[in-house]
């Protein structure tokens, strides 16, 4: 199988060896890289989702992605859907010249990118009928998708995914995706009940374990949005437990589930203190308490919200962080500060922004008892 261009895909995956290698040349930015389980992930990440799809903004992401490598971010977050496909292409044009280049070798990268949308691709549609009735040929008349089992524009059944996975695949020029998160599976939740959910979660981990076997991806995991902040006492709610569990059942002991993608930061702190999670000694703790000790690599979507949180920060928190001399440099220091979050997810294409939040790097994150106790303080204000 070849990428988008007639290049052979790249060989070979993220490593324990190759990703502390890339740490370590990068040994003066204390405290930047954490290990929830093998691999070495930086404290910040590149994400793709913001922006146009092709055009000036391909060309801002793959300039933003040879920077993060320059400046030690190894961990680069897309989705088959974000900027309709165009960011995958961005970023594996990118990791290829940065390849090439000597700027990181391919074990010394974490990939992470996700599937469950339908998803058009641009270079056949224009218009949105166009895009309809490519979805339709592409993937309802030829069985891939059963429409009645399709909720929200997302799927989970497994020739679907496999399908996604090789579009990703080749859209990033990679033999191996490091990480692959099926998106918003709390949607399947709410349409379907707990026992559908389950039959359609589970025939999605089958799948992904099989292409764990086949080499395609090298581990899993989900992307959700709300889900997991549900209270265990409410309709909709994602349980860890539940999840870990049918994880076993359909991988075993050595099953391939690695990774949670969340929402969490100073616009949105339920991650870390509300109490959804329910524990099986029956005890209820936030998400991030709950995913402590699992070995689960957690990544923090919406860090700074979209920026609309810029400018709007209280004073007691940009005191509590006098390291960080911007606003998203405050928000992003809050959330790598907080324990068991594995890598913060920023969108950045302008070169500016870039510079400003990777500058954070060369910071040691905050003492972890200083995120906890500003939801404290907000409380009482």
């Amino acid at each position: 199988m070849t990428g988008r261009g007639d290049d052979p895909l790249i060989p070979g995956r993220a490593s324990a060896a190759g990703t502390a290698r890339f740490a370590e040349r990068f040994a003066h930015l204390p405290g930047h890289f954490r290990s929830p389980d093998r691999l070495s992930f930086s404290s910040i990440a590149l994400g793709t989702r913001r922006g146009d799809p092709g055009g000036a903004d391909d060309l801002l992401i793959r300039s933003a992605v040879s920077r993060c490598l320059e400046l030690g971010v190894n961990v680069f977050d897309t989705a088959l859907s974000d900027r309709f496909q165009t960011s995958e292409r961005a970023v594996g044009v990118a990791l290829r010249r940065g390849f090439a280049e000597g700027a990181a070798a391919r074990d010394e990268v974490v990939v992470v990118t996700k599937g469950g949308a339908l998803i058009p691709d641009p270079d056949f549609t224009r218009d949105t009928r166009e895009a309809q009735r490519y979805l339709y040929s592409t993937y309802v008349d030829t069985g891939l998708v059963d429409p009645s089992r399709v909720v929200d524009g997302h799927s989970l059944e497994p020739a679907f995914l496999r399908d996604q996975i090789r579009r990703s695949r080749s859209n990033l020029g990679l033999e191996t995706l490091d990480l692959y998160l099926l998106e918003q599976p709390e949607l399947f939740l709410r349409a379907f009940g707990p026992n559908g959910f389950r039959e359609h979660l589970a025939l999605a981990m089958r799948a992904l374990e099989g292409a764990v076997s086949d080499g395609e991806i090298a581990a899993y995991g989900l992307c959700t949005w709300d889900g997991l902040l549900v209270p265990h006492t409410e309709r909709g709610h994602l349980a860890i437990a539940d999840v870990l569990e049918l994880a076993l059942d359909v991988g075993g002991a050595d099953h391939h589930l690695r990774a949670l993608q969340l929402p969490y930061g100073l616009a949105m702190g339920e991650g870390a203190i509300l109490a959804s999670q329910l524990a099986p000694e029956g005890h209820s703790s936030a998400v991030l308490d709950a995913l402590a000790g699992t070995g689960t690599a957690v990544l923090v979507s919406a860090p700074l919200y979209g920026g609309r949180v810029l400018g709007r920060i209280p004073g007691f928190v940009r005191e509590a962080f006098p390291e960080a001399s911007t606003d998203a440099q405050c928000c992003l220091q809050f959330v790598r500060s907080t324990a068991q979050v594995t890598s913060a997810v920023v969108g950045m294409r302008h070169p500016d922004h870039v510079e400003e939040n990777l500058a954070l790097a060369a910071v040691a994150p905050a003492d972890p008892s200083i995120p906890a106790s500003l939801f404290q303080k907000a409380a009482e204000a």
